[in-house]
């Protein structure tokens, strides 16, 4: 049963290492972003885009009865994007 555990945790360790890695590229096309918003004037905060985003992506799970946590998860990361915004 440990061993079982430790392979799990060592599951999870590399899927956050990917997420990570994924996060940081997902900050970096953030901060481009802002800097663009900037630029030309635009509002960081854009709830079509936003409901948008949330919907398409929401859909394409496999797993629908996690929709109301992917939504979530969604939700906080916009809003750490527009923070580095």
């Amino acid at each position: 049963m440990v061993i079982h555990m430790e392979k799990l945790r060592k599951e999870i360790n590399e899927i956050d290492a990917q997420m990570r890695e994924l996060f940081e590229k997902r900050m970096d096309v953030s901060k481009r972003i802002g800097e663009y918003k900037k630029k030309h004037q635009l509002p960081v905060y854009d709830p079509e885009r936003e409901q948008t985003v949330i919907k398409n992506n929401t859909a394409k799970l496999n797993d629908q009865q996690l929709a109301p946590l992917y939504e979530d998860f969604l939700i906080h990361l916009m809003l750490l994007s527009k923070k580095i915004q």
